[in-house]
């Protein structure tokens, strides 16, 4: 037994994955490689962070992206071949509390927040997937830490891009649940009402975050956008008045305004 041992170390390449008869043994074995790859994972993940301002400053933001993008797209693949189920519950368990410790769930946040960002710049991006992605990553982050509220509302956000808006409101409201007072949540709930033509419901909402911020730019503008698109071109008209007057407005809302003046 000892010598068929030795010829098997001796014999067995550095790359050869070990196979064991036994179920327990080869499950064992298998969360070993689970532990060893994320671990990698986690340490080049480190290795590109400490780089950021390295990158950013030499490349500029788009490199960063790319790195990103070409992470998720491995991380993805090496999913696709492990089966979750297959591995047991305590080697998952030491995962996700290794990334809780080394503060994953931030980093998950801080890279889907950055694709929402490129949308917003009206960069050339496929917008099916850079919210898929975002989605992918925020649920990542809500696997490592269930408490990172922002991890919701970007989902959210998300969702509401793919005109998914029950499921978006529903991660407006756990952000909530677990930050009363993250005023983007209540005015991305409102928003999302407008946009599902609840009006009423809508107009409730940007009143409530006005009764905690009288000269909240955001919820004015939302409600002279709301009256817009109810026709009530009079009220959006002095809503988007009082929000001018708060911080100057953007060619897009000075359009309706004068829309709403000539339609009264």
């Amino acid at each position: 037994m000892t010598d068929d041992w030795d010829d098997i170390k001796v014999n067995r390449r550095k790359g050869d994955k070990v196979h064991f008869e036994s179920t327990l043994l080869q499950q064992i074995s298998d969360g070993i490689d689970f532990i060893r790859s994320e671990s990698k994972e986690i340490l080049e993940e480190l290795d590109i962070q400490g780089i950021d301002e390295k990158i950013l400053e030499e490349f500029g933001e788009n490199a960063l992206d790319q790195i990103s993008d070409i992470s998720d797209g491995l991380s993805g693949i090496k999913s696709d071949l492990i089966d979750a189920d297959d591995i047991p519950e305590f080697l998952k368990e030491y995962s996700i509390n290794a990334k809780k410790a080394l503060n994953r769930d931030l980093d998950y946040v801080r890279r889907a927040r950055r694709r929402l960002d490129r949308m917003d710049s009206n960069e050339l991006v496929d917008i099916y997937k850079t919210n898929a992605s975002v989605i992918t990553l925020c649920d990542k982050a809500i696997e490592v830490n269930p408490s990172n509220y922002e991890a919701y509302y970007l989902k959210g956000l998300a969702l509401v891009n793919l005109e998914e808006y029950c499921e978006a409101i529903e991660e407006f409201i756990s952000c909530l649940a677990l930050n009363e007072d993250y005023v983007d949540a209540k005015l991305a709930i409102a928003n999302v009402n407008r946009l599902n033509k609840d009006y009423d419901d809508a107009i409730n909402v940007y009143d409530s975050i006005l009764k905690d911020d009288e000269n909240s730019f955001e919820a004015i503008k939302g409600k002279a956008y709301t009256y817009f698109d109810f026709d009530d071109f009079q009220k959006a008209a002095d809503e988007f008045k009082k929000a001018d007057s708060i911080h100057s407005l953007d060619d897009e809302s000075k359009r309706l305004w004068d829309e709403c003046i000539n339609k009264k």
